[in-house]
């Protein structure tokens, strides 16, 4: 008899030699991978501490003051057709009254509720 006419329970197991193959090369394939970005990570952290001592780090007074200019720019409208100020007033002037508002709704102030008034409940039989 051949070997492919045995029945299943009878054939002797072989050792999976592709798989085991394929997965030591997967296990040396990740170390080979870890290696290399550990020692990439290496070089890119002295390249950023060479660039960093060739240029003074600027202090936060300095940086805030220039998001501040940078800010007030844009709301002055750099860039813009017309100003903020220069936008409310033509907005301003285009409401005929004192009841007239801005064409964007403003929310109302949220009031509270009045306090209930303690009634005494009344049955249907005293109705009658």
């Amino acid at each position: 008899m051949s070997d492919t006419t045995l029945p299943a329970a009878d054939r002797s197991p072989r050792f999976p030699f592709v798989t085991a193959g394929a997965a030591l090369g997967v296990l040396f394939a990740f170390l080979f991978l870890m290696w290399l970005v550990t020692t990439r990570e290496k070089a890119a952290d002295a390249q950023r501490a060479a660039d960093t001592k060739a240029e003074p780090k600027p202090d936060a007074a300095t940086k805030l003051d220039e998001v501040k200019a940078r800010n007030e720019a844009a709301l002055n409208g750099v860039g813009a057709k017309m100003s903020r100020d220069e936008a409310r007033g033509k907005l301003l002037a285009r409401l005929k009254g004192p009841g007239d508002t801005m064409p964007f709704p403003v929310p109302e102030p949220v009031q509270p509720a009045a306090p209930k008034k303690d009634e005494p409940k009344k049955d249907a039989k005293e109705k009658q």
